[in-house]
């Protein structure tokens, strides 16, 4: 074969595309564009596995992720706010904000986590300052994938940003985020398994991260130690919370991983109330892959109900 011929040949045979350079704010977001991209290799999360979504700073090598990225997916500035800053100067490519995908279920945070004790979950304020953190947690809570029907619609809503962006594999990225929603949705049976034993027993968490959680399931948060950013409740908010359980129904008291147990244990002491094992509301502490959604909300529902069932 002559040169010519070689070079015309390989001239008309199309290159291979290249998958499209994905960087995520979590494992979790990770984890759900994997399985709608069909290849976790091509997908990156700024934060490592242990991190805190709340509080966390760039290094120079997620700056450099970030700006070389084809599309950037995050949950947005109300559970990450640091990043906000650095995707406006940084992200070259396309941002997709899935708090803001059009369809979700939102709720505002509890309005007040020792007095009204969330029962009311499905309400639409914000509730005032009034304890000592120094922070406002005020507004929508952006823990907005504790409600399955939300995760839902972020993989229908990545399967199209997807598609968009790589017109030539549309159709496999609708395909499989149509899948990924189909077992999201399933998924919603088998916790509310797991949680038939629960009830309305009353639950204290760590911070105030499982209001579309209880929601969902039916759960009854009476408390919660610290705010929705999960900063260090202070000495007047502790002592509030106290006073409130006294009179409580409270079984269960749950401290979080990537958080000291310390201001579980001065709440619960006196009490009747048992500490649960340690829960991970962002599956941060899992181990990274396509399944970690589905690994996230059955540790979180099989803590619960293994602690209210101990008694």
């Amino acid at each position: 074969m002559s040169r010519l011929l070689f070079a015309l040949l390989l001239s008309a045979t199309p290159a291979l595309a290249e998958a499209p350079r994905v960087v995520t704010d979590l494992p979790l977001t990770q984890s759900l564009v994997a399985g709608v991209l069909g290849d976790d290799a091509g997908v990156t999360a700024l934060l490592d596995r242990g991190a805190d979504p709340h509080h966390a700073q760039l290094r120079p090598s997620q700056a450099r992720a970030l700006s070389g990225a084809d599309l950037v997916v995050w949950i947005g500035p109300g559970l990450s706010p640091w990043l906000a800053g650095p995707l406006d100067s940084l992200a070259g490519g396309r941002v997709l904000d899935l708090s803001a995908v059009p369809g979700l279920y939102t709720q505002d945070f509890a309005e007040d986590e020792h007095d009204d004790h969330g029962h009311d979950h499905d309400h639409d304020h914000a509730h005032d300052d009034h304890d000592d953190h120094g922070h406002d947690h005020s507004g929508m809570d952006p823990h907005l994938w504790l409600e399955p029907g939300n995760v839902a619609i972020w993989q229908r809503a990545l399967g199209a940003e997807l598609a968009a962006g790589d017109p030539e594999h549309a159709a496999d990225y609708i395909a499989r985020a149509e899948a990924a929603a189909a077992g999201t949705e399933a998924l919603r049976a088998e916790i509310e398994a797991i949680l038939a034993p629960v009830g309305d027993a009353g639950l204290v968490m760590f911070h105030d991260a499982y209001g579309y959680f209880a929601h969902a399931f039916g759960l009854n948060v009476v408390a919660t130690i610290s705010g929705g950013d999960a900063s260090a409740p202070g000495a007047a908010r502790i002592a509030a919370l106290r006073a409130e359980l006294q009179h409580d129904r409270a079984v269960c008291l749950f401290p979080e991983a990537n958080h000291p147990d310390d201001f579980a244990r001065v709440v619960a002491e006196g009490t009747t109330l048992r500490i649960g094992a340690p829960l991970d509301p962002a599956g941060m502490e899992l181990a990274p892959g396509p399944d970690l959604y589905a690994r996230l909300l059955r540790a979180l529902a099989q803590s619960i109900a293994d602690c209210v069932t101990a008694g």
